[in-house]
């Protein structure tokens, strides 16, 4: 995200050599490009800046057809702050006499990444076919996603699951356009990305031939597209370090949460270094209903797999063979960001009696236990708060930084 805003700072980002290509592959086929990402100031997966500036540099480079298929946050901003990030995309739009908003769809379908294909199905119908979507006009989208905030009986939309929207017909992404996806985090962009750039992992009436794909960081670093910002791996981190020791190491989370244990906390590497090995426990699957009054989330299972992973951890470290033991309980960040009070309570109480579980065992075995909180949320949660907090944890030493822990 920094290398971006300072590419953006500098300028340098109009001379990119992967969007300029963008650009040039847009001109020579259809002169059709589409900017797919999430339009939010959450930060945390995009930023509704960095679209902006897209923006400006297709129309800078001749590009004649812009298209941008939007999806609503709802995570990382208040669950119904989605009309006023359309506002500014529409402002911007008008002011520079450039691009089209083509599609809305929430980030529960678009992005992902437990391999629910079902919800990654429904996104990709929708950029290409319009399929089960509600057709409006740009005119009428604000006022439309604000009643959705407020069905009667509390059975609201947020902007994490509002259902698609086809604005632009003609938008739909179709044989030899340019798409560039400008989330900066691959994590939840990978199974979306593949269905465009690779055939669809499911049955579908249509799917878009030749198409060109672009994407803004490196989303998985054996893909063959350009990528605006290539991976810059950051060196000697923990478990390198750990590796270059010849020190067994092993990484385990549920699959919401397993690439935090492993591609981030190895400073990027994809792969597991020397003496590492993994374990993802599968995330409970919700069951998607698509409907304006059911909402599938974890909340309807506030504990998540998060004993699942302490057992095996418990087990990991009963066995002596790593001395160093990784995880990530996941249930106190993923159920708050459905705002869901009491669901929340259930999932701390939960992860306290994982920790427990996993804390016996190290007591046990000879391991020291060390729990760190990398960002909050459930402190605070309710149904109009349910974005990321940075309020400080209660520790024996200072932890007001997490630059020092690994």
């Amino acid at each position: 995200m920094l290398r971006i805003d300072l590419a953006i700072a500098d300028r340098t980002i109009y001379h990119n050599p992967a969007l300029l290509k963008a650009f040039d592959t847009a001109r020579s086929k259809t002169g059709r490009i589409h900017f797919l990402g999430m339009v939010s100031d959450g930060g945390v997966h995009s930023n509704i800046n960095h679209l902006f500036v897209l923006l400006e540099a297709a129309k800078q480079h001749g590009v004649r057809k812009c298209f941008v298929h939007m999806f609503s946050d709802g995570v990382d901003t208040a669950p119904t702050s989605g009309a006023r990030y359309v506002q500014k995309l529409l402002d911007n739009m008008k002011e520079n006499c450039y691009g089209k908003l083509a599609s809305v769809i929430g980030r529960y379908y678009s992005m992902d990444r437990d391999k629910k294909w079902d919800r990654t199905k429904i996104a990709y119908e929708a950029f290409t076919q319009g399929k089960e979507s509600q057709k409006f006009s740009v005119e009428n989208l604000i006022a439309f996603m604000e009643q959705k905030y407020s069905f009667p009986g509390g059975k609201d939309q947020s902007d994490e699951m509002m259902q698609p929207i086809l604005l632009s017909p003609e938008g739909l992404i179709s044989d030899d356009d340019t798409v560039v996806f400008f989330n900066t985090r691959g994590d939840r962009m990978e199974q979306l990305v593949e269905t465009f750039a690779f055939k669809p992992p499911f049955e579908t009436d249509f799917s878009p031939l030749n198409l060109h794909v672009f994407t803004m960081t490196a989303y998985r670093w054996n893909w063959p597209f350009p990528v605006l910002f290539p991976l810059v791996s950051m060196k000697n981190v923990l478990a390198e370090h750990l590796a270059k020791q010849g020190v067994a190491q092993f990484h385990c989370a549920e699959t919401e949460r397993f690439p935090q244990v492993t591609t981030w906390f190895n400073g990027g590497v994809q792969h597991a270094f020397e003496k590492e090995e993994r374990l993802m426990i599968p995330s409970p699957s919700i069951p998607l209903v698509v409907s304006p009054t059911v909402q599938p989330a974890y909340d309807l299972k506030p504990d998540m797999s998060c004993m699942e992973v302490a057992v095996e951890v418990s087990e990991i470290i009963a066995g002596t063979k790593f001395p160093f033991v990784l995880c990530n309980l996941c249930p106190p960040d993923l159920v708050a960001h459905t705002g869901a009070i009491g669901p929340t309570i259930e999932a701390v109480a939960a992860t306290d009696k994982a920790i427990g579980v996993i804390r016996r065992a190290c007591e046990m075995h000879g391991y020291v236990l060390c729990v760190v909180g990398t960002y909050g949320n459930a402190e605070k949660v309710d149904a109009s708060s349910t974005a990321h907090t940075t309020s400080k944890g209660i520790t024996k030493q200072d932890a007001s930084s997490l630059k020092r822990v690994a």
